[in-house]
């Protein structure tokens, strides 16, 4: 390491705490009372912390280009502020919005040399280590008997019948939620065994048990799962069994467009659910929710189609009796309609931005010929569980997601191409 790295990447307080942050990001749902998520108390003590360093010189504060993307985003949201029906609750969800935009930029700026975002993988992965054990032990305790660990780490059935079987958000508020972090995680896994920073053998635990974890949520999440490791796969089979890549690519393209389609359509009937066909067999197919959520969200957007109705202000109100529970749905269950609804296009104009830096800085061309692989992935896993799993949920507001942009930026400015390629060469029979 020379010089100029070794000043980079010595440790400093806040490089502690971030790497805290990041391990305690998935734990939304402690044991006790949870007025608070721990990882947003960290936060504070992080940024606090950040702050004191840069004023006594020992952190350089720097404005990085990527900022302006964040920034963009942050704009497009503002002006919906204008519409609002209830200033202080609109106030409070534009804050909110401002701490996950200092979240992903504050990561972008601390990870700034290799070390540190080998670091920042080897958190974020053993986090999932335990996120997985919990996943297994509650399988365990399903099939063993009733235990306290499934009344903190279920989640309800919602349109899915109600039956004999485990359904967890493991330590998360919901399922979804929980399996799109895990979509997270298996795109980090494989940056980190790319950049060597983990070896097979815990590598393909780690695989292991975020497939386990992924397959406990039952969510439409595993058809971003399925299209990441399909996608994964053909890139490094491409060449050399070409037959197997495209298989494997086809394979994920299918799974991933299942689960869009089981968003859309369901067969188990609920209340005011629109029928849609009758099949032969007797077999009835409905609306499933999403379209009644993502219908009514888009007629508020075309009623307020320039600033939207106002930032957390709710865009829909739709009761359902599900099989299994009754819910009342206020949450569009789409990126970019419950954006659309809330700020309107000026907020869609600034998401555009934002998404538009990363598919120009994702190198698609340079992965195609095998290269700067890790910094693909990274690009590919935020599009996967932001716009691809945003068709069918509103994850604009997770953690995770924005501490992977940052990662992403970070990685960006990064020169990981040399890791990369040594690792290549070590590992050249592997499908990844």
């Amino acid at each position: 390491m020379n010089s100029n790295e070794s000043a980079v990447s010595r440790s400093l307080p806040s490089d502690w705490l971030l790497l805290g942050m990041i391990v305690l990001i998935p734990f939304m749902t402690p044991p006790v009372l949870r007025p608070v998520i721990a990882a947003d108390l960290l936060f504070t003590v992080l940024a606090v912390t950040f702050a004191v360093e840069a004023l006594l010189g020992l952190r350089r504060l720097r404005w990085l280009g990527e900022f302006g993307a964040l920034a963009a985003y942050a704009c497009g949201l503002a002006p919906s502020l204008l519409a609002s029906s209830d200033i202080d609750r609109s106030l409070f969800k534009y804050a909110t919005e401002i701490y996950l935009i200092l979240l992903a930029g504050l990561t972008a700026i601390m990870v700034d040399s290799q070390l540190k975002l080998h670091r920042a993988l080897l958190a974020w992965l053993a986090a999932t280590a335990l996120v997985c054990l919990v996943a297994a032990i509650s399988l365990v305790a399903f099939v063993t008997g009733p235990s306290w660990i499934l009344d903190y780490t279920g989640n309800g059935f919602g349109s899915l019948p109600p039956g004999d079987y485990p359904r967890l958000a493991l330590t998360f508020w919901g399922a979804n939620m929980a399996c799109n972090y895990l979509n997270v995680s298996l795109g980090l896994a494989i940056v980190a065994h790319q950049l060597g920073v983990i070896s097979r053998t815990p590598y393909s635990l780690l695989l292991a048990g975020i497939v386990l974890a992924a397959l406990s949520t039952i969510s439409a999440g595993l058809g971003g799962l399925a299209l990441l490791a399909g996608v994964w796969i053909w890139i490094k089979n491409r060449r050399g069994r070409p037959a197997f890549a495209f298989a494997t690519l086809t394979f994920g393209l299918a799974v991933a467009a299942f689960f869009i389609i089981a968003l859309a359509v369901t067969p188990f009937a609920y209340s005011n659910a629109p029928t849609l066909v009758r099949l032969p067999g007797g077999v009835t197919l409905y609306a499933a929710g999403h379209i009644l959520t993502w219908s009514a969200a888009l007629s508020q957007f075309l009623e307020h189609p320039l600033i939207g109705i106002g930032i957390g202000i709710e865009p829909i109100r739709i009761a359902l009796s599900f099989p299994g529970e009754r819910n009342v749905l206020t949450d569009a269950h789409n990126i970019f309609l419950s954006i659309g609804a809330q700020c309107g296009v000026v907020g869609l104009a600034g998401l555009a931005v934002l998404l538009w830096f990363v598919i120009r800085r994702t190198p698609w061309s340079a992965a195609l010929r095998g290269e700067h692989l890790p910094l693909f992935v990274l690009g590919a896993t935020f599009l996967d569980v932001f716009v691809y799993q945003g068709l069918g949920g509103s994850f604009e507001d997770t953690r995770h997601v924005w501490a992977l942009l940052g990662l992403f930026i970070a990685a960006a400015r990064l020169d990981l191409s040399r890791a990369g390629e040594n690792n290549r060469r070590a590992d050249a029979p592997s499908s990844g």
